[in-house]
C-alpha cells in the first residue's frame, strides 16, 4: 500500500485531500466520490509562497544541449551535481522575476 506522499510524488499533485467517503467500494461508491471531489474542487485553494508545479515543456535539441554545458560548468563549481533541468528552472524563475 503506497503512503499519501508516495501518491503524492507519484500523480506530481500539489496536495492530498482525504475524501470523507464512508464506504467508497459498493455500487454507490463512485458517485460518492464524484460528489466529494466536486466539494473539495468548488472550495478555493492557497498554495504557499514556495509551492512548486512541475510541467513538461518542450525544447529543441541544440537548447537542450546548451542547458547540459551549463549544468556541467555550474557542477564544476557546485558542492553537488546539476541538472539541465534546475539550470532552465532558474533561468525562467530569473527572467519572470524582472518583467513587470
Amino acid at each position: 500500500m503506497l503512503t499519501e506522499k508516495e501518491i503524492q510524488q507519484a500523480l506530481h499533485a500539489r496536495r492530498v485531500v482525504p475524501l470523507p467517503v464512508a464506504n467508497p467500494h459498493g455500487p454507490l461508491g463512485l458517485e460518492s466520490l464524484v460528489a466529494a471531489l466536486a466539494r473539495i474542487v468548488d472550495s478555493p485553494v492557497t498554495l504557499p509562497e514556495n509551492a512548486r508545479i512541475r510541467r513538461p515543456i518542450s525544447l529543441s535539441v541544440r537548447t537542450w544541449e546548451k542547458l547540459e554545458q551549463l549544468a556541467n560548468t555550474t557542477a564544476q563549481t557546485s558542492s553537488r551535481p546539476v541538472t539541465p533541468s534546475e539550470v532552465a528552472t532558474a533561468i525562467i524563475e530569473q527572467f519572470v522575476a524582472t518583467t513587470p
